[in-house]
């Protein structure tokens, strides 16, 4: 995600900016830059811990869309070889809102992406490199790209 900025390994975030060695964020909050493990404070790792959680769910729910965009069509394709009227537009259109209920959760996890990152730049100071990786329009553009 963000132009492959953030990366998914397992349960551990990979964070990658132009000019800084790269970050992990485990699912418990651990946070490593360039292999070597950073102290943080218990108000620190939680947020890295929130920040990790917010990826994965950004992550599942692209999964949750992909498996959703195969079973509309898999319904509109069967509804249309039934030859029951409607019954096509009727499966794309539960299909069109479902995706877009899962776009929107996307965008939330973004936003709480956002966040975290943001306390996280202010309170940690080996976390400032990558405090730039999701941008300040990131979740709002996603939430007008969703419903348009």
């Amino acid at each position: 995600m963000e132009n492959g900025a953030i990366k998914l390994y397992g349960d551990v975030v990979v964070l990658h900016v132009d000019g800084a060695p790269e970050a992990d964020i485990a699912a418990d909050g651990g946070f490593t830059v360039n292999d070597k493990p950073v102290e943080v404070t218990p108000a620190e790792r939680t947020l890295l811990a929130q920040y990790n959680r917010s990826v994965r769910s950004v992550h599942e729910t692209g999964l949750a869309m992909g498996k959703a965009g195969i079973e509309t069509a898999a319904k509109a394709i069967a509804a249309k070889a039934s030859s029951t009227p409607g019954k096509a537009d009727t499966a794309a259109e539960t299909g069109a809102s479902k995706l877009q209920d899962l776009t929107l959760g996307i965008c939330k996890a973004t936003a709480a992406i956002k966040a975290a990152q943001d306390q996280l730049a202010a309170q940690l100071t080996a976390f400032k490199p990558y405090a730039a990786i999701v941008g300040a329009d990131d979740a709002t553009n996603c939430v007008k790209d969703a419903k348009s």
